[in-house]
């Protein structure tokens, strides 16, 4: 369908025949499996059993069903003509951006369209919203956003440009949701459209995340420790001798002079020998 092709393609995932399987199109019979039991859960009357698998902000946040910020996607309800297009969006559209990204930059694409509005809705349940969301009609609307974001002049419809199509749906999308205060819609669809933009935008290189180079690094402190000049030997010695005669000038004191032993009466003229020393070089 397209001409441009990355070169970085990892081509299908097998080949059934001649139709080649790409990861789009796993996902999407993955999409018509869940449709098909979705059908026959509710004619079995197993509304609870769909209800624990469609989003709920607050069993999300109250009861840890974390599960549900995935699985809401994969619950189907009528009209089932509507799911058909979502199908063609994600076969058609997901094999072209695969092509050009790669698999695993698609795979990482689709969680980020799938995750992204249940955990934008989670974070909006500590605002006082709580929501109630299912299906995945926005998500595979958002496969076709970023396949207009990489091919924006592709004629795909009576000769009209890829881009065009898409304003159109989207305002259809928009006023629709808005008309049916589905506000819960209306937010998932715009989260959708955001998180195509900006996956896209950093695939082709336009704009980068980059921690700042604080973060990345522990700055180092410009400031040198203090360091205090070290004393001259003489002056080391004169203090060292001083603090010696404390105890014998304390002895003194109580005993008198002829209490010192000889040892004594030479650390006291050591000491006096370097007070007159010091007071002659002053």
């Amino acid at each position: 369908m397209i001409a441009q092709r990355s070169p970085d393609n990892d081509g299908p995932l097998t080949w059934l025949g001649n139709f080649p399987v790409y990861v789009s199109t796993a996902v999407a019979g993955l999409h018509g499996v869940a449709l098909i039991l979705s059908a026959l859960a509710m004619a079995a009357g197993s509304e609870a059993l769909l209800q624990s698998l469609m989003f709920s902000s607050d069993s999300v946040v109250r009861n840890a069903s974390l599960w549900q910020l995935c699985t809401y996607a994969f619950v189907h309800t009528p009209p089932y003509w509507v799911f058909l297009f979502e199908l063609y969006l994600l076969v058609v559209f997901g094999r072209e951006i695969e092509s050009y990204l790669g698999r695993l930059a698609f795979i990482k694409l689709y969680l980020l369209l799938l995750l992204a509005p249940s955990v934008f809705l989670t974070a909006c349940h500590f605002a006082g919203w709580s929501t109630i969301y299912v299906g995945s009609s926005a998500l595979h609307f958002g496969v076709f956003v970023a396949f207009v974001l990489i091919y924006p002049t592709a004629e795909i419809l009576f000769s009209i440009q890829a881009k065009w199509i898409a304003l159109a749906l989207l305002a259809i999308n928009s006023l629709q949701c808005l008309a049916l205060s589905n506000y819960n819609a209306l937010a998932v669809l715009a989260v959708d459209c955001v998180s195509a933009c900006l996956f896209i935008g950093y695939q082709q290189g336009r704009f980068t995340f980059r921690l700042p180079e604080r973060l990345k690094k522990k700055p180092q402190n410009s400031r040198q420790p203090r360091t205090l000049p070290k004393p001259e030997p003489a002056a080391v010695d004169a203090i060292n001798a001083i603090n010696a005669i404390d105890p014998i000038l304390e002895k003194i004191s109580r005993h008198g002079i002829g209490s010192l032993t000889s040892r004594e009466r030479e650390r006291l003229e050591k000491a006096r020998a370097h007070l007159i020393a010091k007071d002659g070089g002053a």
